[in-house]
């Protein structure tokens, strides 16, 4: 039998030597990033373990200064309805002081829920999402004028509000009223309700434009009038209209007051309202400030909170390079650093001067967690938020709950008992030992991808001395090295929460480290010794 051969083609040759070749160079370079992967992965983990159990130096600049903080809050919203007309004065007093006394949170900000009349519709299945207004509906005949009158208001209603308003002020700690609004009044909607009848619709008639900021205007002026001025007239006041405009506030399902507005229909209701503002101040000879735009969240990647949108349509206006500053809530952002940097990254690119106040935030979870993880991711919020995004100010959402969710500061069984978790307490190592008037200054830990679990906040207090808020969320101990650009501080008071502790503090003479407690938040207030003159 004669043998057949194949011959193949130079070409087919080269085409076998390519794909050989190619295989071979990809199984090398294969072979070499592996051969880096292990070689960085080794160091990544080594480094990562090494600051795990190296003692951490915190460098402390005060020469670098970022913003100056305004203080701290909560809202009077839902609950306070119920609780201020509660027959239990102790209780009422014992709350407040836990919320705004020295001897609780120290909050120096209110923020005032104004009511849309919600509550006398009885639209909700939990009646206290919809707030009382002073409004006498009665009075209204289809003349919109009637909102500018103060003699159409019963300034008796909102009572138990208007109760627990007074004793926060009675307290002396109270600097600054916010007083906001999740709707118009409902004789201004569309539907006539305090939320509309489809979701994302524009629920404010146009035509009720100049009514709306009448009848806000008229509200804050009486309650600056006859109840702040009682106790302080220099309380800064500001004014907020709308709330989370962004969001869907009807359609089925819709549980509380709430109003959407699109961008440009926002835009233009605080060009009214803006004008109706400057026209009352100057009237008043008052200095009552526009606050904008409580924005759902301030996360640049959310489609829906559309943040970017809403701020260009503001910026076309010329009242809004006279803004201080604008509010956000912190709803969705969670603890994730990118939000924040991609927030802080617009502003300053955008917007730089322009303050930004957070003035919501509560963890969206159901169930009441008492635990110090919980507390430690409540700080971690407040910490990234002060840090990363620059707030002036922050403020929890609810002041007091009665539900079953992660949203209140203090809770009410609704008889005669109040409780709090860890969350509480680790607020109150920002807010008891952060004064209105605070600077922060460059505070930077050795710990670049926060492997050791330590976070910090530092600020220079009016009185001159230096306050480090630092959260170890590590299962052990952090001894820590501060560095000071200038002359160092040798007084050292510790104030710590955690899973054991509530507020316990210590004082001792700073030899080089401090030692902060494995899974912890943890204040120090630091000064220089008096030097006695001879």
């Amino acid at each position: 039998m004669n043998k057949v051969t194949t011959q193949k083609s130079k070409g087919e040759n080269k085409k076998e030597k390519y794909k050989y070749s190619n295989k071979k160079v990809y199984l090398i370079s294969l072979a070499g990033l592996l051969i880096i992967a292990a070689v960085f992965g080794v160091a990544f983990g080594s480094y990562a373990l090494g600051v795990n159990f190296a003692k951490t130096a915190i460098t402390i600049n005060e020469n670098e200064t970022y913003q100056t903080m305004q203080g701290f809050g909560a809202s009077s919203a839902w609950v306070y309805q119920a609780l201020g007309i509660y027959d239990n004065e102790d209780l009422k007093d014992e709350t407040i002081e836990m919320l705004y006394g020295d001897g609780g949170l120290g909050l120096n900000t209110f923020r005032y829920n104004i009511g849309a009349g919600g509550a006398e519709l009885n639209l909700y299945s939990d009646k206290l999402r919809g707030a009382e207004s002073f409004f006498i509906a009665d009075r209204f005949k289809g003349d919109y004028s009637v909102f500018s009158d103060v003699n159409n208001y019963d300034f008796t209603k909102d009572k138990g509000v208007m109760t627990l308003f007074e004793k926060a002020l009675e307290t002396g700690n109270i600097k600054e009223v916010v007083f906001f609004a999740n709707s118009p009044h409902y004789l201004m909607t569309k539907n006539g309700k305090t939320h509309s009848n489809e979701k994302k619709q524009n629920n404010l008639k146009p035509e009720c434009y100049k009514a709306y900021c009448e009848y806000i205007l008229v509200i804050v002026d009486y309650l600056y009038t006859n109840v702040i001025c009682k106790y302080d007239a220099d309380i800064e006041v500001r004014i907020s209209p709308v709330n989370e405009p962004q969001w869907d506030w009807g359609g089925e399902g819709a549980s509380q007051e709430g109003c959407h507005f699109d961008p440009k229909y926002l835009a233009k209701f605080y060009d009214v309202f803006h004008s109706a503002l400057v026209e009352f101040n100057e009237s008043k000879s008052l200095n009552f400030a526009m606050d904008i735009f409580e924005s759902g969240n301030y996360k640049m990647e959310d489609s829906k909170a559309k943040v970017k949108s809403y701020i260009t349509q503001f910026a076309k206006y010329d009242w809004f390079k006279d803004l201080d500053g604008i509010s956000v809530h912190s709803y969705g952002t969670d603890i994730s650093k990118l939000s924040r940097v991609r927030f802080r990254g617009y502003m300053k690119n955008h917007h730089d001067g322009l303050g930004v106040r957070v003035s919501e935030y509560c963890v969206m979870k159901g169930g009441v967690d008492d635990s110090i993880d919980m507390g430690i991711y409540s700080a971690k919020v407040i910490m990234r938020d002060l840090s990363l995004i620059w707030a002036e100010s922050w403020n929890y959402w609810l002041s007091v709950s009665t539900y079953d969710y992660e949203d209140g500061l203090v809770y009410w069984d609704g008889a005669d008992n109040l409780s709090v978790t860890k969350r509480y307490y680790t607020m109150g190592q920002f807010s008891r030992y952060i004064p209105r008037g605070s600077v922060r200054i460059k505070a930077d830990y050795n710990d670049e991808f926060s492997f050791n679990g330590v976070e910090c906040v530092g600020y220079r207090r009016p009185d001159g001395s230096l306050v480090l808020v630092i959260i170890n969320d590590s299962k052990r101990d952090k001894d820590i090295k501060l560095k000071f650009s200038g002359e160092k501080y040798e007084n050292v008071k510790e104030i710590v929460t955690s899973g054991n502790k509530n507020w316990v503090t210590a004082e001792y003479k700073y030899d080089g480290y401090i030692t902060v407690p494995a899974k912890s938040v943890a204040t120090y207030i630091l000064t220089r010794p008096v030097v006695e003159e001879a």
